[in-house]
């Protein structure tokens, strides 16, 4: 989300690539481009259309928006996939700070959860939780597992399986209940 410019988003097809990476090192105060971390972690997903619905929201209301002098800036990174140099131009960026202009950093988006989490009276967790929330709930709704793992950008399904998806009480109870309609314990 970091690193997402407006050149990966595809309105007409409401397909989002992603083709790049940025982040904040805080212990030297500077913003860093960079590929993805895997070859399979480039990809094209197709958008749901409340993501599409968001998105279509932000470019439409982007002349009005805030900008840091942080935004004139254009880092380069090599691209993984074909060795050439590649640029991402802040200006570009789709989530920009609203108060401040400056790209959004990773930690706000925790810091911003965790208030949330505070406000509803749950445990705190981190954005990243919710990749595993979105795995473990995208098996339990029926997506196959090889679509899954290409929509996380996943070299291995062992990653996906193992690591993303867990097994839920009520996913446990919904198995053996399935299994007793369909004769199988009876």
């Amino acid at each position: 989300m970091i690193g997402l410019t407006w050149d990966a988003i595809d309105f007409e097809n409401r397909t989002l690539t992603v083709n790049k990476t940025l982040e904040f090192r805080h212990a030297q105060q500077f913003w860093r481009a960079g590929p993805p971390k895997t070859q399979q972690s480039y990809r094209t997903i197709p958008l749901t259309d409340k993501a599409y619905e968001i998105l279509k929201g932000i470019w439409d209301n982007r002349e009005g928006r805030k900008e840091s002098p942080l935004l004139s800036e254009t880092l380069e990174y090599m691209d993984r996939r074909t060795g050439v140099t590649s640029k991402l131009v802040m200006r570009d960026l789709v989530f920009i700070n609203w108060r401040t202009g400056e790209p959004a950093k990773n930690s706000s988006y925790d810091t911003h959860l965790y208030k949330l989490c505070d406000e509803a009276g749950i445990n705190r967790f981190c954005m990243h939780a919710l990749r595993h929330t979105y795995a473990t709930r995208a098996i339990e709704s029926g997506m196959q597992p090889k679509v899954l793992q290409k929509l996380l950008g996943h070299a291995s399904i062992k990653t996906t399986m193992d690591r993303y998806v867990h097994v839920t009480t009520d996913s446990l109870d919904q198995a053996v209940t399935q299994f007793q309609l369909n004769g199988v314990f009876t």
